[in-house]
């Protein structure tokens, strides 16, 4: 009986493992926009039906205090840098820990800084994401001095992707983590502010 639990263990662990892999597909090409000029940024509108433009901003500002700046991953940067209610403006400065690894006995991350812009009307808002940067210090070599990387200069589709399109070893993480980041705060602003979310409709045949 104990052979047969070994080999059902042994067979069973390639499929965890496969369980457990990244669907890397969504951090592929066009993963990370550029503007005309080349620099990263991150923006989506949200409709929000009935609200008016003061309503969405309180929310937003709420929203952004106590889960961005007072987050639990937030470091002592972190501020807002415009607050302009009549002219539905609202932005922030962020200095957070991105971690990439974290667990009781270990962690990576790297420092991570982006600007965070809403702007405001009645029934609707644009946010985004730009100005990011990373300043990284190796695990390896604790003590040493602290690599700072652009999005520019890291992760876009031509430094971030090999030739096959698929993500390089060395920006992997950052990569895969900024996206990730930028979808939990998205999100987490829309669903602050009420926003009308797409639900995605998936057709099972009988």
């Amino acid at each position: 009986m104990k052979l047969y639990h070994l080999a059902l263990i042994l067979f069973m662990c390639p499929l965890f493992a496969e369980a457990q892999k990244i669907d890397e597909t969504k951090y592929l090409a066009g993963a990370v926009p550029q503007n005309e000029l080349g620099i990263v940024v991150f923006s989506q509108t949200y409709e929000v039906p009935g609200k008016t433009k003061s309503e969405i901003y309180q929310a937003l500002q709420t929203y952004t205090q106590n889960e961005i700046l007072k987050g639990p991953n937030a470091l002592v940067q972190c501020r807002f840098v415009e607050q302009d209610e009549a002219n539905g403006l609202l932005a922030a400065r962020v200095e957070e820990d991105l971690y990439f690894k974290r667990k009781a006995w270990v962690s990576h991350k790297t420092r991570f800084f982006y600007e965070l812009i809403y702007t405001i009307s009645d029934g609707s808002f644009q946010v985004e994401m730009r100005r990011i940067y990373y300043l990284y210090e190796d695990q390896e070599t604790p003590g040493g001095t602290p690599m700072k990387f652009t999005a520019e200069e890291w992760i876009t589709d031509k430094e971030a992707l090999t030739k096959k399109g698929k993500l390089l070893r060395r920006t992997k993480n950052f990569r895969i983590g900024t996206i990730d980041r930028k979808n939990e705060i998205f999100r987490g602003a829309a669903h602050a502010a009420g926003a009308k979310l797409k639900t995605k409709i998936i057709e099972v045949e009988e």
